[in-house]
């Protein structure tokens, strides 16, 4: 018996271990933001609706920022409903990343309602997305991953100035560390000529974090911090296109394996969380398990997320007007 009941424990510890290592890091940060408005991009879903109720129970205003307005909408009455905020603090607007068209009127329609923001979340993004170009004629997931929220930042840095400190958190994600420099050209230089789709959101994802780097150098001087985030490999929505989980049958015989190994959407949130609420200042950081991490050595590279950085206002032409950053 007394075999079974040490098997037993063994087992049991062993495997709380490994659901509370694959669950990630926890925000533990008690500030609050009460009155503080923070814009979510892709907040309709997965992270960003679970992200939305965690800053709404600190009080937060909330800019939900969503391509599908009823979803948007849907999300504003539960948390309505949850009793966090008063109706007035929670407004839902239309966000279409793959539209520059959209998100200038977004931007727009902020710096006309709002005095100040405290802080942007780039969440929004997709993945294993069919390959094809924006009517903007660039790829769908490197416009949506990376040109969108570089254009959306750029657009929101007037009004992000205007609060005593203020926050750009952009997502991003492990698999910048699957591709390399030679991926992160040939990608970007030509939109049309077909790649793999893990190459394609690797290279967004490498550019998010590049453009993190250069624009908190460019950024140093004001009140702006700029940090990148990894929530790690959460079950969302953005699986919808990825074949091995879009089949419903393959996606049933693997759900007890991802109960343990994948997060939910509240955990993965964690980290963003943390890099919202956390007390220190440190910019051009990257956050991985509610803690500072080091990315790969091609995304800590200056010369390269300077180049990068020109090379993205070159590739957009006159599609967008940038002010000075300092």
């Amino acid at each position: 018996m007394w075999k079974l009941v040490i098997g037993g424990i063994v087992i049991g510890t062993v495997s709380y271990g490994v659901i509370k290592y694959f669950a990630g890091g926890v925000c533990n940060c008690k500030a609050r933001l009460d009155g503080l408005v923070i814009i979510i991009t892709g907040a309709n879903s997965g992270i960003g609706k679970a992200l939305s109720k965690e800053l709404a129970k600190r009080g937060a205003t909330l800019i939900l920022a969503c391509r599908d307005i009823q979803k948007g909408i849907d999300l504003k009455q539960e948390i309505i409903n949850s009793g966090y905020l008063n109706v007035f603090q929670i407004y839902v607007k239309s966000l279409d990343l793959n539209s520059f068209d959209s998100i200038y009127k977004f931007s727009q329609s902020i710096n006309e309602e709002f005095h100040e923001i405290y802080a942007l979340v780039n969440n929004a993004g997709v993945f294993y997305h069919p390959q094809k170009l924006t009517k903007d004629k660039f790829d769908v997931t490197y416009q949506t991953n990376y040109l969108g929220p570089f254009i959306l930042t750029h657009y929101l840095l007037k009004i992000l100035k205007r609060s005593e400190h203020s926050r750009i958190i952009n997502v991003t994600s492990e698999a910048h560390r699957n591709v390399n420099v030679y991926d992160l050209k040939a990608v970007s230089n030509c939109q049309a000529e077909f790649r793999s789709h893990f190459t394609a959101y690797g290279v967004s994802k490498l550019g998010v974090l590049l453009f993190t780097k250069e624009l908190a150098k460019k950024l140093k001087c004001t009140n702006i911090i700029v940090n990148a985030a990894n929530p790690g490999n959460v079950e969302t929505p953005i699986y919808r296109n990825f074949p091995p989980l879009s089949n419903p049958w393959l996606f049933a015989l693997q759900w007890p394996i991802r109960k343990i190994v994948v997060k939910s959407p509240i955990q993965g949130a964690q980290t963003i969380l943390h890099s919202l609420l956390t007390s220190n200042r440190s910019t051009g950081q990257y956050y991985s398990d509610c803690k500072l991490c080091l990315p790969s050595p091609i995304a800590l590279d200056d010369h390269l997320s300077r180049e990068y950085y020109e090379f993205t206002l070159e590739l957009l032409g006159n599609k967008f007007l940038t002010e000075s950053e300092c």
